[in-house]
């Protein structure tokens, strides 16, 4: 039987970080800080005297092609390559928390979560006492086809992902699957970097992206070989990055899944426009926050029916 009787968790105390930015190759400083109970996730760009308050909302996305950017409703601030900070801050089971940074793009720091979730245990966590997480709980089967890619999310008893690759060599194709809850997923992926082909980076740096990529804080494939081939490779590794990608995204929701995802060459515009789907129709899910005044056993029986 689950247990939907979890506390929100903030950060104990504020914690900085600063480092380059994947695409726009500018140096930004970011500050954590604690936030009240319901609160959310949300970006402050300090750099802007107003309007600069975005929140870390699916329906604030605002391009999804090579990483996830979000943009204000109310302005024209916005922030860059947020799905691996935001990956490292739910799979810390963080609820609310205000960003501060102090220009357009979060920075890349090694090219996964690895960095990020460093820096947040080095703070630590902070129960929020008498206020209880909230679930979206999947009701119906929801799928969406964006040219070759898939998203389909189902009722389950916890999150689950089912995720599947296929890339020319040396990758190939992968599939991974994990279950038992956000935190539990992300600890076996946060430690897989981004990647990308070397003949594809031209491309990107004509178009005013990748001028901050690096061996350092990405993996760079060349005629079949890897051009820094130090780093920590597994079987499936590069179907691990895209599910860290995929939890980054679906933290966007700002709800705790319980469904199971399952995602065919994945990619953060597909992502995006699963998530649409799901809140298209009120029937694909309901939403719950345990209260300490209500009887609980007439969901979890529901769910133990799923």
């Amino acid at each position: 039987m689950n247990n939907y009787k979890i506390l929100q968790r903030t950060i104990l105390k504020p914690v900085s970080f600063a480092g380059i930015g994947l695409h726009t190759g500018v140096k930004c400083e970011v500050t954590l800080k604690p936030s009240e109970p319901d609160s959310g996730i949300f970006f402050i760009r300090k750099d802007l005297i107003r309007d600069n308050l975005i929140p870390a909302d699916f329906r604030n996305i605002h391009k999804s092609h090579l990483c996830t950017s979000l943009k204000a409703y109310n302005s024209d601030a916005d922030v860059l390559t947020v799905e691996h900070l935001l990956a490292a801050i739910k799979g810390n089971g963080i609820d609310n928390l205000k960003i501060e940074i102090d220009c357009k793009e979060v920075p890349i720091l090694d090219g996964s979560a690895k960095s990020y979730d460093t820096i947040i245990k080095s703070v630590g966590v902070l129960e929020q006492h008498n206020f209880y997480k909230k679930f979206l709980i999947i009701k119906n089967k929801v799928s969406i086809k964006n040219g070759k890619s898939i998203f389909c999310i189902s009722p389950s008893k916890s999150l689950e992902i089912d995720c599947m690759v296929d890339f020319p060599e040396p990758i190939g194709k992968q599939s991974i699957f994990f279950k038992g809850g956000f935190e539990d997923i992300y600890k076996n992926v946060k430690d897989a970097k981004t990647f990308c082909y070397f003949e594809d980076i031209e491309m990107m740096k004509r178009n005013g992206l990748a001028q901050g990529g690096s061996l350092e804080n990405a993996i760079v494939i060349k005629n079949g070989m890897f051009l820094n081939p130090n780093f920590k490779n597994s079987p499936n590794y590069f179907a691990k990055h895209k599910t860290l990608d995929i939890l980054g995204d679906i933290s966007l929701i700002d709800l705790n899944i319980v469904g199971k995802i399952s995602v065919c060459f994945p990619g953060h515009e597909v992502n995006k426009l699963g998530m649409q789907k799901i809140f298209a129709k009120y029937s694909n899910y309901s939403i719950y926050q345990h209260n300490n005044t209500k009887d609980f056993s007439e969901l979890e029986n529901s769910l133990s029916a799923c």
